[in-house]
């Protein structure tokens, strides 16, 4: 009901280009009095018959709140935490990438494969969480599986870590294993 009274209002309202096509100023100060009028009287109409109460003409549709409503509890959700410095910590990562990539395949030193592998995992990290968080909402899939599709993504993260780990002790280092790809296409023997 109270969406029919917004709807009968809105169509109440001059357009502009009615207003605009009326004669003179005049014409367009006595049709907007009258459309306040009209809407005054149809809330004095529902206050007295009842049939909705006046706080509910006033408010917005139940559908938009609703839709904006996922929104609003996405927004609050975030809102623990400092997303600034997780930001300015996701572009020190990737801005590092320029400098370690280069020499993880130069210098081949454990320590600089540990810090590519420990960023690469993070970096990755950082960004599937990102997918989740976007397309695995509560609201849209359930409260199940964006708690599972979290838990496979700290595992998937943690075992690459592992297995990166393993080539950097265990192997020739994320460097050489890089070399070496890149060296299958020269064997020619």
């Amino acid at each position: 009901m109270a969406y029919l009274m917004r709807c009968q209002f809105a169509k109440s309202i001059p357009t502009l280009s009615k207003l605009l096509t009326g004669s003179s100023r005049l014409a367009v100060e006595k049709k907007l009095p009258i459309t306040v009028r009209n809407y005054n009287s149809l809330v004095k109409n529902v206050k007295h018959n009842g049939l909705v109460p006046v706080k509910n003409v006033c408010q917005k549709s139940n559908k938009l709140t609703g839709a904006l409503g996922i929104f609003a509890n996405q927004i609050r959700a975030s809102s623990h935490g400092d997303h600034v410095r997780l930001w300015q910590m996701e572009r020190i990562v990737a801005a590092s990438f320029v400098v370690l990539f280069p020499g993880v395949i130069l210098l081949q030193n454990p320590i600089i494969d540990v810090a590519f592998s420990l960023l690469v995992v993070m970096h990755a990290h950082w960004g599937l969480e990102a997918v989740i968080l976007d397309y695995a909402r509560p609201a849209v899939v359930g409260k199940i599986l964006p708690k599972v599709l979290m838990l496979a993504l700290y595992l998937l993260s943690g075992i690459t870590l592992a297995g990166l780990g393993a080539v950097i002790y265990n192997g020739p280092g994320v460097g050489g294993s890089i070399k070496r790809i890149w060296a299958i296409g020269n064997d020619k023997k």
